[in-house]
């Protein structure tokens, strides 16, 4: 039998990859690394600092032992445009139609430098007169081409490009969830997902990741970037900890994360059926900051639970020797399980 395809996550800090092996309705993780994302990253156009890219992409999957040359691969989600948008109730063969029309009103860019793809979230009862959610995704064609190089001068074979988003929603909800926002808390930005029924229903990046904290920090204590990571990891944003001192100062910067998840769930309320939005996934590296979890349940009224995206794998194995790490492997876990 083929080795099974790896999940592969060029994040901007990170490249993570996962292999995940399925026989029937178990699933054991199978290979897990990472190493760091070289300068400049896969937003750079330099094409010296791209082949460090793939170099670094060997790299990972060489450390973690993958045995598959086969993967998934994600886009960063600022990179895409996704947009939930409602239409009149059509057929597949009308909205194939219809939908280059709507999709110029909301993609910012010239639909011809675009991947468009879409996707009928919920269709109305044919009883009724109701819109149906159509949920949009535009992937410049440049961007496209970037990553597609990368595997290439990294020997890979690529079996899909997808966002962030949808890997996330593969990997930390299931079709009988109730509407949830992920978190997902990266070093330099953080991913919003409103995700209904294994479906992205809206997507939102926002420029405050664990570096953001880590210079505040280092700005308020007058701390080298290591020593100021060791207080963030340490003491995080709880009261009991250093007199609060480091809470009363990431605190604010957390606030502006809750604004823009309070204004998602609205946002949900108020355009999107059946989104009454009753619980928060928080995932990526930021996600294992101190306190956090009963942070943002304070200030949003929601649930609040750290994903692990490895929660109902087995037991064995390589998942003994990364315990509580499937957070920091969401996305890279969620492509692994794309069939």
């Amino acid at each position: 039998m083929a080795a099974p395809t790896f999940g592969l996550d060029i994040g901007r800090s990170f490249i993570k990859v996962v292999q995940v092996k399925v026989s029937g309705s178990k699933k054991v993780l199978w290979a897990a690394g990472s190493v760091k994302t070289p300068n400049g990253g896969i937003e750079t156009e330099s094409p010296v600092d791209l082949e460090k890219v793939a170099e670094a992409v060997k790299a990972a999957r060489s450390s973690a032992k993958v045995n598959s040359r086969h993967c998934m691969v994600s886009i960063i989600e600022s990179q895409v445009v996704t947009r939930m948008i409602q239409m009149p109730a059509l057929t597949d063969k009308e909205l194939s139609a219809a939908i280059h029309w709507e999709a110029e009103q909301y993609i910012p860019l010239p639909l011809k430098d675009v991947n468009l793809q879409y996707k009928v979230i919920l269709r109305p009862d044919k009883s009724t007169s109701g819109k149906m959610d159509v949920l949009l995704i535009a992937a410049p064609k440049r961007v496209i081409s970037k990553y597609l190089n990368i595997v290439k001068m990294a020997g890979l074979e690529i079996g899909a490009l997808e966002t962030e988003s949808a890997a996330l929603s593969r990997a930390l909800s299931t079709p009988t969830d109730p509407p949830t926002i992920i978190v997902s808390m990266g070093a330099v930005s953080t991913e919003m997902v409103i995700a209904l029924s294994g479906n992205v229903l809206f997507t939102r990046s926002i420029a405050t990741g664990g570096v953001s904290l880590t210079r505040t920090i280092m700005a308020e204590f007058n701390l080298p970037a290591n020593q100021a990571e060791e207080y963030k990891q340490t003491y995080g944003i709880l009261e009991d900890k250093l007199s609060g001192k480091v809470a009363a100062i990431l605190k604010p910067i957390l606030d502006i994360l809750t604004a823009e998840i309070l204004k998602a769930v609205q946002f949900a309320r108020t355009h999107i059926q059946q989104s009454q939005i009753v619980r928060i996934v928080i995932c990526g590296g930021g996600a294992y900051l101190p306190g956090l979890s009963a942070f943002l349940a304070e200030r949003t009224s929601l649930e609040v639970s750290l994903g692990d995206p490895w929660e109902k794998f087995a037991k064995e194995d390589l998942i003994l020797k990364l315990p509580g790490q499937g957070s920091f492997y969401a996305v890279a876990t969620g492509l692994a399980l794309r069939s």
